[in-house]
């Protein structure tokens, strides 16, 4: 029986996850763009915690600009199915 789990990496557990896309009005463009909906894990002492309230971010994709997603957004993009097919 080994200690190591090769199937789980702890350092993986800091990236964003990926939601899904979606087409959004963005302030700095001043345009429609398209946006990636994103999980960011937030550090809590030594581990990395993923459902916090501010853990929703959606970023152009022409400018690079991130916005938090609160509320109804964010229920919404939580909600979206993951399909990466």
């Amino acid at each position: 029986m080994s200690v190591f789990h090769p199937d789980r990496l702890p350092s993986l557990s800091r990236l964003p996850t990926e939601l899904g896309r979606e087409e959004r009005f963005c302030d700095a463009c001043g345009e429609s763009t398209e946006h990636i909906l994103y999980r960011v894990p937030k550090k809590v002492v030594l581990v990395y915690v993923k459902n916090h309230p501010e853990n929703v971010h959606a970023t152009c994709i022409k400018c690079a600009r991130s916005t938090v997603l609160t509320g109804e957004e964010r229920q919404r993009a939580l909600s979206q199915p993951e399909d990466y097919s």
